[in-house]
């Protein structure tokens, strides 16, 4: 030990009369060994959490194989098990329910998917999305099909739409 700090330390020990008030502050001066530092409780739970993540996560299929493409998915609904049924009515059935219900869902999310990957790509295709369902929406037969929440109408403002339709809050100019 250097002649400086045995100096401060006795001083120290000569003010406060107790050897723990001494080495408490030596400590905080840097002058003592340093305490122990190890990550906190919030550091080792948050290392524990990620690692029991990381586990379960290794073990699922979709984390571990490369997601089924657009057309694979469209393939395997198209000519699935589930569709090779001998009876013509279940078969047409099938073919009904693939062109109906599965081809339009299965495309709807696959460039849902796509979109998403990016944050350029999500703020391009979203609006556009939007203004295609709107221009759908006026299509008599097709309108029916498509959910008022996806169409201009439903995010743009009262102000605005009333801005837009010509109509003026002021009466008749």
């Amino acid at each position: 030990m250097s002649t400086a700090t045995s100096t401060t330390t006795n001083e120290l020990s000569s003010v406060s009369g107790s050897s723990a008030a001494v080495s408490a502050v030596a400590g905080k001066a840097g002058w003592g060994p340093a305490p122990a530092a190890g990550p906190s409780w919030w550091v080792r739970f948050a290392r524990r959490l990620a690692a029991s993540a990381a586990g379960a996560v290794a073990g699922c299929r979709v984390a571990v194989e490369r997601p089924v493409t657009l057309a694979e998915g469209l393939e395997l609904a198209r000519r699935g098990d589930w569709t090779t049924s001998e009876h013509p009515v279940v078969r047409q059935v099938a073919v009904a329910h693939f062109w109906l219900v599965q081809a339009p869902v299965l495309i709807v999310a696959g460039v849902a998917g796509w979109a998403s990957r990016t944050a350029g790509r999500l703020w391009t295709v979203g609006p556009l999305a939007v203004t295609v369902a709107s221009v759908l929406n006026e299509i008599p037969l097709v309108g029916v099909l498509v959910p008022e929440f996806v169409t201009w109408s439903y995010w743009v403002p009262a102000w605005l739409s009333g801005w837009l339709s010509g109509s003026s809050a002021g009466g008749a100019s």
